[in-house]
């Protein structure tokens, strides 16, 4: 189901490995020959979550399994669920006891369960793939359980953030404290070296999927989604892939009011106090929907529902970030993005003067505003298009990297690193900003120890 992927690690992320060595004793997750390019927190959510887990789950003997109750999702040391109970086989044998969830299943050894007693009461060992394991590793009478085959969630649409997680249990406060500055530097260095190379080779397994111009079109979509709407996005980049959108050519407006209409975001009656304005816009975007909307009956609209849109700026608003996307469809970026030398300044030139440059809002007042910031687009090509030319063999970007904007994930974890009064020089480069949200997704997402 996934691929084994190949990039040239050792030479693009030397320091990958120092990071790497430093929170674990192994790197099993990928030894085996396939790339999984999610975590395993996010196995941890599909099984925990009842709209998520697969359906008609089987043991690896064939048996069915209903899952009674996932268990309780253990913040502490031990096993990642307590008290789950299942129902296994054609006679529904009742089987309560922990569960433990793995990428592989040689993991339950590699990560040192099998000599360690707080495992003892692991009764089922849930994986994403399959494969023989030494049944004398794991408490007697352990169900295997493979979720890959039979899973249909979009992994890439859960929010980690949204399940639990506890406060990361540091060895001391404020851990990098009063440590060398060289020293932490280079901790963040590459700890951010982690972060790209799991990145690129994510980027690698996309091309494999999809193509290399699919790949890098769904990733943009994702990116201008933020955090709360990159599955939207890119759900919708999924639905409407370039190839279909080819035959548009140079034609955004139609192209934008295609993305609107599957959207789901497209307004079906002006506002009350709409200026005239915003109300010729809506006319002209449902003329053309109208126009091409029989070209699309067979693919189902996304729900409104599905965006959040509470709390967003109106300059990030999903409706002007789509309008920026058509206008890099039009543009051909990324059916080119072989063999032109995509940047910064690409994603800038190509937001042309439409409504959306003179208007904040569709009831707002007529205002000059960009239709993307350079911020947005600094972090479009960092994590996106310089994902792609590392996956390429080109480790020619790595020499002028721009940094990451300074966001709550990299505020946060500066924070609980360093203290309250710290000098953010400690992370002023493109690769320490990236270490330092690796550094949470690792530790302060999960609540695992600090060990710096």
């Amino acid at each position: 189901m996934y691929p084994s992927t190949s990039i040239p690690e050792n030479d693009l992320f030397p320091g990958a490995a120092v990071y790497r060595k430093l929170i674990a004793d192994d790197e099993a997750a990928e030894n085996s020959g396939r790339y999984f390019p999610y975590t395993e927190r996010h196995l941890l959510a599909l099984w925990f979550d009842d709209r998520l887990r697969p359906a008609e789950l089987k043991t690896s003997r064939g048996e069915p399994v209903t899952v009674v109750n996932p268990g309780r999702w253990n913040l502490e040391a031990g096993p990642d669920f307590s008290g789950a109970v299942l129902l296994i086989g054609r006679e529904q044998r009742r089987v309560a006891g922990d569960a433990e969830i793995h990428i592989f299943p040689s993991d339950w050894k590699n990560h040192g369960h099998h000599i360690d007693p707080r495992y003892s009461n692991v009764h089922f060992h849930i994986t994403w793939f399959p494969g023989s394991t030494d049944k004398s590793l794991f408490p007697s009478g352990t169900i295997h359980i493979s979720c890959c085959d039979r899973c249909t969630a979009d992994l890439e649409s859960i929010d980690l953030s949204a399940y639990p997680h506890a406060e990361p249990r540091a060895n001391a406060e404020f851990p990098m404290l009063g440590k060398n500055p060289d020293e932490i530097f280079q901790i963040l260095e590459n700890a951010g070296q982690e972060r790209l190379r799991q990145k690129t080779l994510h980027m690698a397994w996309l091309i494999q999927r999809c193509g290399e111009a699919q790949a890098v079109y769904e990733e943009t979509a994702a990116a201008l989604g933020y955090k709360y709407n990159k599955a939207p996005f890119r759900k919708l980049a999924q639905k409407l892939p370039l190839e279909a959108l080819a035959q548009y050519r140079d034609d955004w407006e139609s192209i934008y009011a295609v993305l609107l209409g599957l959207s789901g975001l497209l307004p079906r009656q002006p506002g009350i106090r709409w200026p005239e304005a915003s109300r010729k816009e809506l006319r002209t975007l449902w003329d053309c929907w109208w126009r091409e909307q029989h070209k699309w009956e067979e693919i189902l609209p996304l729900d409104k529902k599905e965006w959040r849109l509470a709390g967003v700026r109106p300059l990030n608003h999903p409706v002007r970030r789509l309008a920026a996307l058509a206008q890099w469809i039009a543009a051909d970026i990324f059916q080119t993005v072989k063999t032109n030398c995509v940047d910064v300044q690409t994603f800038l030139r190509s937001s042309e003067n439409c409504f959306w440059s003179t208007h904040t809002g569709w009831s707002g007042k007529k205002k000059r505003a960009e239709l993307l910031g350079k911020g947005r687009a600094q972090a479009i090509f960092l994590n996106v298009m310089v994902p792609y030319r590392l996956a390429k063999g080109d480790a020619e970007v790595l020499k002028n990297l721009p940094a990451e904007p300074m966001n709550s994930i990299i505020r946060e974890t500066a924070y609980t690193l360093f203290g309250p009064d710290h000098s953010p020089t400690l992370y002023r480069t493109a690769l320490a900003r990236q270490g330092l949200i690796q550094i949470f997704n690792d530790f302060i997402l999960t609540g695992e120890p600090l060990p710096f």
